[in-house]
């Protein structure tokens, strides 16, 4: 194994930082290893937070204003020393072993990403150095949302293989469903506004997205698909099982369970709404990046 630098980007997550940056300082990694904390323009104290762990020899800090996660990550990335690079979230709490058992996996010279999170990237997610010197850093045009998928594409373009592995770590963040009208019609705009990204995966990858996306007759996505996103039915896609129908994200929120029968027809109509509504999203992002996707 070889000297790692691990790249954690924060914004606003100052509590439970503290907790993943007091795990990272006590792994188990005899090669060495950097942490690299990029303070994407934080406003809750996170700053005052940093300073207190200033003393650590292996903790170097980049306080920046708001530039999204992808500049952030590239930006801490750019400031990496040792040609293992690991992506982690800011409320992920490695074990004692996350690292040695990530790193651990780069046994053969063409194998480009670890991850213990995905095949398609994510937090928990190792890189060797010289495979994003040769696929390139994550996509700034993304800002959020699909930029690690765009990026795992591009090292297997590039020749390089992913692999999985078990790298054990908690995840300290509790997804709570907004607890307002306003507060959820907020949510569901930035959520659908996400799907733009989508058009822009495939437009750059148009043979990879196809079976990522699942998308038929060469410009829609399933629309059972996206109907199974926001009503519960997005576990058969991810985790090949059923759930009951639930008003629900893919990220865990859920907003409305039906306990009468009536609701089921709410939550039919809801999904209906939102097939359209993203549709409608792609639709728009097609007219900007020039590629057809519904």
């Amino acid at each position: 194994m070889e000297p790692a630098s691990i790249v954690v980007l924060t914004h606003n997550r100052r509590e439970v930082l503290g907790k993943t940056l007091a795990a990272m300082l006590r792994l188990d990694y005899m090669p060495g290893y950097e942490i690299i904390v990029v303070n994407d323009g934080s406003s809750d104290g996170t700053e005052q937070l940093l300073r207190k762990f200033k003393g650590q020899m292996r903790l170097r800090i980049i306080n920046q204003a708001r530039q999204g996660p992808c500049r952030a990550r590239n930006n801490g990335i750019r400031a990496a020393r040792h040609p293992i690079i690991a992506i982690m979230d800011d409320d992920c709490i490695p074990t004692h072993a996350w690292l040695k058992d990530l790193a651990a996996g780069f046994t053969t010279s063409d194998i480009g990403m670890v991850s213990s999170f995905s095949r398609h990237g994510g937090t928990s997610t190792a890189f060797r150095k010289t495979a994003l010197q040769k696929a390139g850093l994550y996509d700034e045009q993304y800002f959020y949302y699909r930029e690690d998928t765009d990026l795992v594409f591009r090292l297997l373009d590039a020749g390089y293989h992913v692999k999985m592995v078990r790298a054990k770590y908690v995840h300290d963040h509790k997804l709570e469903a907004p607890k307002t009208i306003g507060g959820l019609l907020r949510h569901a705009l930035e959520r659908l506004a996400y799907h733009k990204n989508d058009v822009l995966l495939y437009k750059k990858h148009p043979k990879r997205a196809v079976s990522f996306l699942d998308i038929k007759l060469g410009f829609i996505v399933n629309p059972a698909r996206d109907f199974g996103a926001a009503t519960g039915g997005w576990s058969k896609w991810a985790y090949r099982s059923w759930e009951p129908m639930r008003l629900s994200s893919p990220r865990g929120i859920v907003y409305f369970e039906a306990s009468k029968p009536y609701h089921l027809a709410l939550i039919f109509l809801a999904g209906v709404f939102y097939v359209l509504a993203v549709k409608t999203v792609r639709l728009a992002a097609s007219l900007k990046f020039g590629k057809l996707l519904l």
